[in-house]
């Protein structure tokens, strides 16, 4: 087959385009960008997301988010983005074959072969499949270095603008401290170099330089350059399967939904038991009735259905000063609503449930974490059936749990024996904040803890005030 070649004027036209592609007088860059294959515009999920996206700055990002999320491809609008502006770069995989079925994929999806040098342009073609490494040199005469980065060592040379690490969560540590040695030119604006991760968590090497300062951190300074973004599954929804959140969630553990749908921070080895379900069972005691006039708190949890905005349990226990001994708590009610599968819980009869014990006894405060139960507290408050408070689920419940969890341990918490309660107690797991801080959490996805975490909230208030 014979080659058809330019003619000269054709071939001038071309030198002339293309020489005013590189003085920026004309783009062929789309705005915005359209996936080929679905016809879908890019449109970052949040803020946050469109700062790592359009930002030349911090020099260090990175985008952890859940499978699905669409974090591989924020990490290459923000490549084509600075192609855009004459910046040459490194786009890598943690290995070649990952590269060549992930990455690369995605890339030509998003990047439009007019960009592209035209003998180059073959090579966005769904039929091409990379062997090895390649340079791929776009019309405006900027340039990007693609691959697999298996051997770090082997990427150093280079000199570019910046780099994208996908799945860095397989990749050594060495493939960042490698790249980072390579992006010292900065754009023809002067745009500053800059690198970037786009990942599912893990916590190897990439929490040690992206995850929260710990004491005596040797990444400190580091951390206080970086951009770290968490972008959950659940914010591209509308871009996946029809029902494919709810699908991989079942497939998952709780704490794999964590990292794999979440991208959270999390390991296995971060989990243990909450308490040993004998340690409950002997805080176990007989207890006087309440009086009226016995201060208590009451403390609210309701649980989001794994499938749905809706309650699928909802938790009210009372915490009082212990009758006979004033330093320990003891709790003096438990209620406890759990819908069938399928079904939500109606919260009308439980607020009134709240409304008579706000009546008959003399409570002091209704704690609730406010995430699914604003609009109640808020009610109740403005009523004035009870003092109503907002119960932080961050800092507060890191402490909060931890004093529950070493109250139960050192018999200081008196029970009834109620067997919802104490179902949820042993279906609590901890994960782990610092030296310092535990959360509780569920075992598995069906498993129920509310209870558990309504007791945790109502013994911190009541141990707040001297009653």
């Amino acid at each position: 087959m014979k080659t058809r070649r330019l003619s000269s004027p054709q071939l001038q036209a071309q030198a002339e385009l293309e020489r005013r592609l590189r003085a920026g007088l004309l783009s062929l860059w789309p705005d915005p960008y359209v996936n080929k294959d679905t016809g879908k515009t890019y449109m970052p999920h949040m803020d946050d997301e469109a700062l790592f996206v359009y930002d030349d700055s911090p020099r260090w990002e990175l985008l952890k988010g859940g499978e699905g999320a669409g974090k591989s491809v924020a990490g290459i609008i923000k490549t084509l983005n600075r192609l855009k502006r004459g910046m040459s770069g490194i786009m890598v995989s943690p290995d070649l074959p990952h590269f060549k079925k992930s990455l690369w994929p995605e890339f030509r999806n998003w990047c439009p072969k007019e960009i592209v040098i035209p003998s180059q342009r073959y090579m966005l073609n769904k039929q091409h499949q990379p062997h090895e490494g390649f340079e791929l040199v776009f019309v405006n005469g900027a340039s990007l270095l693609c691959g697999g980065i298996e051997k770090p060592g082997s990427w150093e040379g280079p000199n570019r603008s910046f780099f994208h690490i996908d799945e860095g969560r397989h990749a050594d540590k060495a493939a960042l401290t490698v790249l980072d040695g390579r992006i010292r030119i900065p754009g023809p604006n002067g745009e500053p170099p800059q690198g970037w991760i786009t990942t599912t968590p893990k916590k190897n090497w990439l929490f040690e330089y992206f995850g929260p300062v710990q004491k005596d951190d040797p990444y400190e300074a580091f951390k206080q350059s970086i951009r770290v973004v968490t972008l959950p599954v659940e914010l591209n929804r509308e871009n996946l399967a029809d029902g494919y959140v709810e699908n991989r969630r079942k497939s998952l553990t709780e704490n794999e939904a964590r990292i794999l749908m979440d991208a959270e921070w999390e390991d296995q080895t971060d989990l243990e038991k909450f308490v040993n379900i004998i340690w409950w069972d002997n805080c176990r005691e007989e207890l006087p009735p309440l009086n009226r006039n016995e201060p208590a708190i009451i403390s609210l949890d309701a649980a989001k259905g794994s499938e749905s905005n809706i309650s699928d349990c909802f938790a009210v226990v009372m915490v009082t000063r212990h009758p006979h001994r004033s330093e320990d708590v003891a709790i003096r009610y438990c209620g406890i609503w759990q819908a069938q599968a399928g079904q939500y819980i109606d919260f009308e009869p439980i607020e009134q449930e709240i409304r008579r014990l706000c009546q008959e006894y003399s409570i002091i405060e209704v704690c609730y974490d406010p995430y699914q139960l604003h609009d109640m507290g808020v009610r109740l408050r403005r009523e004035g059936i009870a003092h109503t408070k907002e119960f932080q689920q961050a800092k507060d419940r890191l402490i909060a749990d931890k004093q529950l969890q070493s109250l139960i341990m050192a018999r200081r918490v008196a029970h009834d024996g109620n067997p919802l309660l104490r179902q949820h107690v042993d279906n609590a797991d901890i994960k782990k904040h610092g030296e310092d801080g535990v959360r509780i959490i569920k075992r598995s996805g069906s498993l129920k803890v509310d209870a558990t975490v309504a007791t945790s909230q109502g013994v911190a208030r009541c141990l707040y005030y001297s009653i």
